[in-house]
């Protein structure tokens, strides 16, 4: 199957580098071919012509001994059973694969206790714990025999990955077993339960493990991550718990109910672990969710929270401005390269008011972090307790320009540069059939995924196989509720704009106390802040697809697929050069993380390696910046830091800016609202007598708008756009640089001005209509030669391209434009070509807007060729039969229209 059949596949377009991910490795999904897994073998272990086993797991130079993750799958297999009973009960989901796995998870558990029982006296920072960590109240010595609770959920976690890692190459072999006939039982259930028992046993896992190398080196490197990274966090719990109180992070348990600073007394026993509460990264370590006996609970994030440290002291210094209101903020311990954060509960609100200030706070906290360059803070990164909005992740402040900042259209600039950056503006991701919000405003309803993801059907029985379908979503915390009920956001966009504008006055008004050698902003300085180059989905897709078990034979196979991060295919990164780190990372079973200082430019990734060539934009003047982010030598241009990019913002930062940033958060509010009802008009209303407005009246009108058209037009290098709504699915609206098309895009205001211009003799209107059409030579250029495309686009009046050429022709007469008129023959052609391609045919979107627009171009400029084109659609519309909706822009009301104006 064709590589764009599987991408299209039920999949939007906007979430093609995703679905690419899993397209590209999917086949189809259908089994893949195996040898008998059931045969015997004299020794499994014996390669091929006396090769290792293992030498298919490894791309690149052969090592010169066994690989760490070689040798742990032999030790797990060589510790397996020879026989296994399974348990005659229903398996959900992958939970059947357990027994298979467990030989992994066991040999990970008894190293996990070997480790911790050679830790006496960990050191950490010059604290010394006495005894053992094992025998320490701390972590109970059951931990050593095996019968803690906490051994048991990194047993159950660890084995839920496994299942995840192995399911497809194990369904895969059922299928083979259940063809060849090798599975004994009467129902799918028991051959099922039948194929565990065979596949659990030593030699059933010697030969899954030998005839997969690969599947050995994925589920061998979790196992020893996982459990590398819990005992690291038992050390480090081990050697701060008498730090936890005093820092505040244990909540209440620190000595008052409302969590204030105090006491010195550490937690109890730990009686629960909650790994891959995020990511993962760095070698399997991810943020973990820690249970105590006395009911603490703490966070422990194993990286460092020094940029949330910072944070903390510039927003205590923010609440304490006049006017701006009070933020609540984490309560972290920062001890370097890893910390430890307050476990925060959500709590509703206690009434209306309590809500209001929710929404007010987190328009200052908008404000606030707009200002620092924050970005990717979605709804998992926000807690609403009562009425304060909590964040409890800030590690992507001073974030580089992504894409956009790059881009030719200012509208694009605009966005990025924008308070929508941030994340916690409502921003959809959108497919075929729903759209899902993903912002802390927003986002955080229970909704269906708009991306099929991998899911199995018939499970526990030798009929379980792969399917797709939408994913769900549970709710988050990030909305504050009220008698049970959570809050519709968009009831609160004046408390939100109310909060953005005290919290961005505050800051502009104080911009000296930030600014400077000893401003808050040299505070961060020198702090670790992640940088984003893709979409974590992307990543976290390539991980589960890149399992399929014709990958899993050949390191070299898999690695060909995860090599498609360094083509267009699965989307460009922000940031050049990072696809050698990511692929590598992604090898270790992590999602690529990559880190720089807001006052340096050098990016690394969670190797520790540097990544080259990777510095984000230069200074516009050409001038470099020292390491704490201040201006340097001006004759040696160098990257701008992201501190510089902060200063300057914070310098700029003025009223008009304001009142922008204000549009652009209720524009962006819009798609949180529900549909308006539609109500009918009550009968017996007296009608009012016509009377036709003055032409004075009008012409002043049209100027109004004109103007404002001009005061919200983005300009950069001869070019203008504006930022708009764009309709999706005839549901959702989504905030967006205007494309090209006429009814929502760029040439609609273009053709407006034009006219205004005519009418005015005003040069202004008639400058910005010319730099909207600015990059309208270059998109009919791109589209030339592109017939797979134009189909898609259409040749409709208002959605497509028919309209685009009706816009040029009109724009072009009206300012007696010679250049813009030559542009529209292109534009016909492309529209006659797109006409014959496409499926619809209503006049938004379809052939008959085709139809009139061809025609409207032919009356105007005598155009032969849009004469022969709109024939061809009037051809095309009678041969069709006559569309279900009786409406004008789709259906049949707009298809006659578009005839009698051809026929008259």
């Amino acid at each position: 199957m064709a590589e764009k059949d599987l991408i299209d596949r039920g999949t939007s377009r906007r979430l093609a580098p995703a679905a690419a991910a899993a397209a590209v490795v999917a086949y189809g999904d259908a089994p893949a071919a195996s040898a008998d897994p059931l045969s015997p073998s004299p020794d499994p272990f014996e390669g091929a012509a006396g090769e290792p086993w293992w030498l298919s797991g490894v791309v690149g130079s052969r090592p010169s001994g066994v690989p760490g993750w070689a040798a742990f799958a032999r030790e797990a297999v060589d510790a397996a059973p020879h026989d296994v009973v399974v348990a005659d009960r229903a398996y959900p989901g992958l939970s059947g694969f357990g027994p298979v796995l467990a030989p992994f998870v066991e040999a990970a558990a008894e190293r996990l206790r070997s480790t911790l029982a050679k830790e006496d006296g960990p050191v950490v920072d010059g604290l010394v714990v006495d005894g053992p960590v094992v025998d320490s109240p701390l972590v109970n010595s059951p931990l050593v025999d095996g019968s803690s609770p906490v051994l048991a959920d990194f047993r159950r976690q660890l084995t839920r990955r496994l299942c995840r890692i192995a399911a497809r190459t194990l369904v895969t072999e059922l299928h083979e077993a259940r063809r060849l006939g090798r599975l004994s039982g009467e129902g799918a259930e028991e051959r099922f339960r039948d194929f565990v028992r065979l596949t659990a046993r030593r030699d059933g896992l010697a030969r899954l493990v030998t005839g997969y190398p690969v599947l050995a080196r994925l589920l061998a490197t979790a196992c020893l991550n996982a459990g590398d990274a819990f005992a690291e966090m038992v050390v480090r719990l081990a050697a701060d718990r008498h730090l936890l109180a005093p820092a505040g992070v244990l909540g209440h348990r620190a000595g008052t109910p409302d969590g204030a600073l105090g006491g010195s007394a550490g937690p109890g026993v730990l009686t629960g672990v909650e790994a891959g509460a995020g990511d993962s990264h760095r070698g399997g370590r991810s943020v973990m969710l820690l249970r105590f006996a006395d009911g603490a609970r703490l966070v422990y994030k194993p990286r460092p929270l020094a940029a949330h440290r910072h944070f903390n002291t510039l927003a205590d210094w923010f609440g304490s401005l006049p006017g701006a209101p009070e933020l609540r903020v984490l309560r972290v311990l920062d001890r370097g390269e890893y910390g430890w954060a307050e476990f925060v509960e959500e709590r509703p609100c206690a009434s209306a008011a309590e809500t209001r200030q929710f929404y007010r706070r987190q328009g200052a906290l908008l404000a606030l972090l707009h200002t620092l360059d924050g970005t990717d803070l979605h709804h998992e990164n926000l807690i609403a307790c009562g009425p304060h909005p909590v964040l409890v992740d800030v590690e992507t402040l001073f974030h580089p320009p992504l894409g956009p900042a790059r881009s030719a259209d200012p509208a694009a600039r605009a966005l990025h540069d924008s308070v929508h950056r941030v994340g916690l503006l409502p921003q959809l991701l959108v497919g075929d059939t729903s759209a899902l919000d993903m912002s802390a405003i927003g986002g955080g309803r229970a909704a269906s995924s708009p991306i099929e993801t991998a899911d199995w059907a018939e499970p526990g029985t030798d009929r379980m196989r792969l399917v797709r379908r939408a994913g769900r979503f549970t709710e988050s915390a990030n909305r504050p509720r009220l008698g049970g009920v959570a809050a519709d956001p968009s009831a609160y966009t004046e408390a939100l704009c109310g909060g953005f504008r005290a919290g961005y006055t505050a800051i502009s008004e104080h911009r000296d106390e930030l600014l400077g050698e000893g401003g808050l902003l040299r505070l961060f300085a020198t702090d670790e802040v992640r940088v984003v180059p893709r979409p974590t989905w992307t990543y976290t897709t390539l991980l589960d697809e890149s399992t399929h078990p014709d990958l899993m034979r050949d390191a070299a196979e898999r690695h060909q697929v995860l090599s498609l991060l360094r083509t267009p295919l699965l989307g460009v990164p922000a940031l050049p050069g990072v696809e050698d780190e990511e692929i590598a990372e992604l090898w270790c079973g992590d999602v690529p993380v990559f880190c720089t200082r807001p006052g340096g430019t050098e990016l690394w990734s969670g190797t520790g390696r540097t990544v080259p060539g990777a510095a984000p934009e230069r200074s516009s003047d050409g001038s470099a910046a020292s390491p704490d982010g201040s201006a340097g030598s001006p004759h040696e241009p160098a990257p701008l830091t992201g501190l510089a990019r902060v200063e300057a913002k914070v310098r700029a930062m003025d009223t008009v800016d304001r009142q922008d940033q204000e549009r652009i958060i209720r524009a962006a509010m819009v798609s949180t609202s529900p549909e308006p009802p539609h109500r009918a008009v009550p009968g017996g209303r007296a009608r009012s007598a016509a009377t036709a407005p003055e032409p004075e009246q009008l012409m002043s009108a049209a100027r109004s708008v004109g103007d404002q058209l001009v005061s919200l037009a983005y300009r950069h290098e001869s070019r203008t756009n504006w930022i708009g709504l764009e309709l999706l699915g005839e549901r959702y609206w989504r905030l967006t640089p205007m494309a090209a098309d006429l009814a929502g895009g760029y040439t609609g205001p273009a053709l407006f001005l034009a006219q205004l211009a005519a009418l005015t003799g005003a040069a202004r209107y008639a400058e910005a209509a010319r730099e909207a059409l600015a990059p309208v030579p270059g998109l009919l250029d791109a589209l030339h030669g592109r017939a797979d495309e134009l189909g898609p686009l259409g040749s409709g009046a208002f959605a497509g391209l028919g309209g685009i050429a009706y816009a040029l022709t009109e724009v072009g007469t009206l300012l007696g434009d010679r250049e813009i008129l030559e542009l529209a023959g292109p534009a016909v052609r492309l529209s006659c070509a797109a006409s014959m391609a496409e499926d619809g045919y209503g006049v938004r979107g379809g052939v008959a807007g085709g139809l009139v627009s061809l025609l409207a171009v032919y009356r105007a400029t005598g155009r032969p060729e849009a004469w022969r084109g709109a024939e061809r659609c009037a051809e095309r519309i009678a041969a069709a039969p006559l569309p279900d909706s009786a409406g004008f822009a789709d259906g049949a009301a707009g298809i006659g229209w578009a005839l009698l104006r051809f026929a008259g």
